[in-house]
């Protein structure tokens, strides 16, 4: 009688679950998409550092969350700092998924960034603010001018 009793219960407390589960499956997220804007981009690029006889041979080109930099470097020691900012003008908040920077094909010039990082978040309306760096090395063994072009692209996810 007990064993009755046991599995009874036992029924009623598996069927609740399954009920309560199906309703949980059931419910629907409303997004309305009028509301929802997603919009990151790189705004402003300034060069911030020169050093020595670094030159800006064009401004950067902009692309939305990408940007391309052409710079002369034309001793060693050379170097040029750009200041990028991003925006999220848009209404989700984004964070940075991937950062991808082109390699240089010459061993004697560097390209490094700073002040952004992988899951940097950028919430609605903000700015954020990062420097980009092309260097020719201090250490190269030759000296000559070099052009360089390089790019940077921001990949950024919804948060």
């Amino acid at each position: 009688m007990k064993r009755k009793y046991i599995l009874i219960i036992l029924l009623i407390a598996v069927t609740c679950i399954i009920l309560i589960g199906y309703t949980a499956f059931q419910i629907r997220i409303k997004i309305n998409p009028e509301n929802n804007n997603w919009n990151i981009e790189i705004t402003n690029i300034t060069v911030k550092t020169v050093k020595q006889n670094a030159k800006k041979i064009i401004d950067p080109i902009i692309s939305e969350t990408s940007a391309t930099f052409k710079t002369k470097l034309q001793t060693k020691g050379d170097s040029m700092t750009y200041e990028v900012t991003v925006a999220n003008k848009g209404t989700i908040p984004a964070k940075v998924e991937k950062i991808e920077m082109t390699k240089s094909n010459n061993k004697n010039v560097n390209f490094t960034s700073d002040k952004i990082n992988k899951n940097d978040l950028l919430e609605p309306g903000e700015k954020q603010k990062f420097t980009v760096t092309v260097s020719y090395d201090e250490n190269a063994e030759l000296e000559e001018a070099i052009d360089t072009t390089f790019s940077i692209k921001l990949d950024y996810i919804q948060n």
